[in-house]
């Protein structure tokens, strides 16, 4: 076994690292090569494995001690921890689970796990080099709200807009037809006159009609 500062972070680097230990592959074809925190978690080790490479259920991190490999809980990590069951030798996946802190020798994603900065630990992978993958379903929804709400409020500002523009049409109607309906009246009283209509000075001032349509 070969202490690391950084174990590799996706198949080209293992495939690159397995290379210069000279793993070889199981019956499977599968990487024989790991690398996963030491027991103890003060540091991390790279090795190849003697054997298959197994499955390991949901919820478990693996260490290895004296060249055996030790499953840990990891339930109760912030997040990271494999939440269905997987590979061995994809490892790589799960970074929360090579994640460590080596002064206080614990997970850096365990709750219980103190934090701060550690001349010691800068080497090792940082937590924020970690992915949450509840940061994308968290954007994704907070983007659909907001897309959602701008919506609604551009369909009642539209439909406020033309309940507006129907009342002030019903407004003109209204107007029109009494203008018509005054102008016939005195239509009729002028044709019942002989066809002329004649007003005395007063009755000019009385009948006389401005309107004014805006």
């Amino acid at each position: 076994m070969k202490n690391i500062n950084i174990c590799p972070r996706n198949q080209t680097e293992v495939e690159w690292a397995s290379g210069i230990l000279g793993c070889s592959s199981d019956v499977y074809g599968n990487n024989q090569y790991m690398c996963l925190p030491n027991a103890e978690k003060t540091s991390l080790v790279q090795f190849c494995v003697d054997g298959l490479m197994e499955m390991k259920e949901e919820g478990n991190c693996l260490s290895v001690f004296e060249g055996n490999l030790i499953t840990e809980s990891c339930k109760h990590f912030l997040f990271g921890c494999p939440d269905k069951p997987w590979r061995s030798h994809e490892f790589y996946k799960y970074p929360a689970c090579q994640a460590i802190n080596i002064r206080d020798k614990c997970y850096r994603l365990d709750p219980s796990c103190p934090t701060g900065y550690d001349k010691n630990n800068e080497t090792i992978l940082d937590v924020s080099e970690i992915k949450d993958p509840n940061v994308v379903i968290y954007s994704v929804l907070g983007a659909m709200i907001v897309l959602l709400v701008t919506i609604i409020v551009f369909l009642l500002w539209e439909r406020h807009k033309l309940k507006k523009d129907f009342t002030n049409q019903e407004e003109k109607q209204d107007i029109t037809e009494l203008l018509e309906e005054q102008i016939g009246f005195l239509g009729n009283n002028g044709c019942q006159n002989g066809g002329s209509t004649f007003f005395s000075g007063d009755e000019k001032k009385k009948n006389n009609i401005t309107v004014i349509i805006q």
